[in-house]
Protein backbone atom coordinates (compact mmCIF):
# COMPACT_ATOMS: atom_id res chain seq x y z
CA UNK A 1 0.00 0.00 0.00
CA UNK A 2 2.89 2.61 0.82
CA UNK A 3 6.14 2.57 2.10
CA UNK A 4 5.66 2.77 5.81
CA UNK A 5 6.69 0.37 8.51
CA UNK A 6 3.49 -1.25 8.91
CA UNK A 7 1.90 -4.00 6.79
CA UNK A 8 -1.51 -3.84 5.52
CA UNK A 9 -3.86 -6.86 6.86
CA UNK A 10 -7.26 -6.55 6.19
CA UNK A 11 -10.11 -9.29 7.69
CA UNK A 12 -11.97 -10.67 4.85
CA UNK A 13 -14.96 -8.64 5.94
CA UNK A 14 -12.98 -5.83 5.58
CA UNK A 15 -11.50 -6.33 2.14
CA UNK A 16 -15.50 -6.81 1.55
CA UNK A 17 -16.93 -3.49 2.91
CA UNK A 18 -14.32 -1.79 1.00
CA UNK A 19 -14.86 -3.53 -2.12
CA UNK A 20 -18.49 -2.45 -1.51
CA UNK A 21 -17.73 1.58 -0.82
CA UNK A 22 -15.17 1.33 -3.48
CA UNK A 23 -18.28 0.41 -5.88
CA UNK A 24 -20.83 2.25 -4.24
CA UNK A 25 -18.76 5.97 -3.24
CA UNK A 26 -15.59 6.24 -5.07
CA UNK A 27 -14.88 9.70 -3.46
CA UNK A 28 -15.40 8.03 -0.24
CA UNK A 29 -13.39 4.90 -0.96
CA UNK A 30 -10.49 7.83 -2.29
CA UNK A 31 -10.76 8.96 1.70
CA UNK A 32 -10.72 5.61 3.41
CA UNK A 33 -7.55 4.85 1.72
CA UNK A 34 -6.09 7.83 2.58
CA UNK A 35 -7.07 6.94 6.32
CA UNK A 36 -5.60 3.63 5.83
CA UNK A 37 -2.12 4.63 4.68
CA UNK A 38 -2.31 7.30 7.10
CA UNK A 39 -2.62 4.71 9.93
CA UNK A 40 0.14 2.30 8.27
CA UNK A 41 1.91 5.13 8.88
CA UNK A 42 1.35 6.32 12.97
CA UNK A 43 -1.42 3.30 14.03
CA UNK A 44 -1.15 5.56 17.18
CA UNK A 45 -3.47 8.31 15.28
CA UNK A 46 -6.38 6.82 16.61
CA UNK A 47 -9.72 8.59 17.58
CA UNK A 48 -10.80 6.29 20.46
CA UNK A 49 -11.57 2.81 21.40
CA UNK A 50 -14.54 0.70 20.92
CA UNK A 51 -16.94 -0.76 23.42
CA UNK A 52 -19.17 -3.93 22.67
CA UNK A 53 -18.16 -6.23 19.93
CA UNK A 54 -15.18 -4.45 19.32
CA UNK A 55 -13.73 -3.73 22.69
CA UNK A 56 -10.64 -2.33 23.12
CA UNK A 57 -10.21 -1.99 19.45
CA UNK A 58 -9.26 1.55 17.85
CA UNK A 59 -11.23 3.44 15.80
CA UNK A 60 -10.78 6.34 13.55
CA UNK A 61 -12.71 8.46 11.61
CA UNK A 62 -12.76 9.16 7.42
CA UNK A 63 -13.40 13.13 7.87
CA UNK A 64 -16.83 14.15 7.67
CA UNK A 65 -17.80 11.28 4.92
CA UNK A 66 -19.66 9.54 7.96
CA UNK A 67 -17.26 6.34 7.84
CA UNK A 68 -15.58 4.57 10.47
CA UNK A 69 -12.51 2.26 10.38
CA UNK A 70 -11.97 -0.25 13.26
CA UNK A 71 -8.13 -1.44 13.79
CA UNK A 72 -5.94 -2.61 16.00
CA UNK A 73 -1.71 -3.25 15.47
CA UNK A 74 0.15 -6.18 16.50
CA UNK A 75 3.02 -4.87 18.08
CA UNK A 76 1.01 -2.59 20.97
CA UNK A 77 -1.31 -5.62 21.13
CA UNK A 78 1.72 -7.30 22.62
CA UNK A 79 3.00 -4.79 24.44
CA UNK A 80 -0.35 -4.12 26.11
CA UNK A 81 0.38 -7.85 26.84
CA UNK A 82 -3.46 -8.64 25.86
CA UNK A 83 -2.28 -11.57 22.81
CA UNK A 84 -6.54 -11.51 21.52
CA UNK A 85 -5.65 -14.90 19.98
CA UNK A 86 -9.30 -15.61 20.07
CA UNK A 87 -10.08 -12.48 18.36
CA UNK A 88 -7.21 -12.55 15.52
CA UNK A 89 -7.57 -15.48 13.11
CA UNK A 90 -3.79 -15.40 12.75
CA UNK A 91 -2.47 -13.87 15.38
CA UNK A 92 0.14 -16.67 15.82
CA UNK A 93 1.73 -15.69 11.51
CA UNK A 94 1.02 -12.01 11.33
CA UNK A 95 4.05 -9.92 11.56
CA UNK A 96 4.58 -7.81 14.95
CA UNK A 97 4.63 -4.88 12.80
CA UNK A 98 1.08 -5.28 11.04
CA UNK A 99 -1.63 -3.35 11.55
CA UNK A 100 -4.98 -5.51 11.15
CA UNK A 101 -8.16 -3.58 9.81
CA UNK A 102 -11.50 -5.34 11.33
CA UNK A 103 -14.41 -3.48 10.16
CA UNK A 104 -15.55 -0.50 8.24
CA UNK A 105 -18.75 1.25 8.62
CA UNK A 106 -20.92 4.41 8.01
CA UNK A 107 -22.08 5.86 10.94
CA UNK A 108 -25.40 5.83 9.78
CA UNK A 109 -25.15 2.52 10.73
CA UNK A 110 -23.42 2.67 14.16
CA UNK A 111 -26.64 1.45 15.91
CA UNK A 112 -26.17 -2.24 14.92
CA UNK A 113 -22.85 -2.62 16.40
Amino acid sequence: MNDSQYTYSPTSSFVHKLEDVRTNDHTGYERIMKVINRLLANPDDADGKMHGVFNGRFKKYVGKSGYRVIYYWCEQCKKENKRMAEKCDNCDIIPDQSVIFFDLYHKKNSKRL
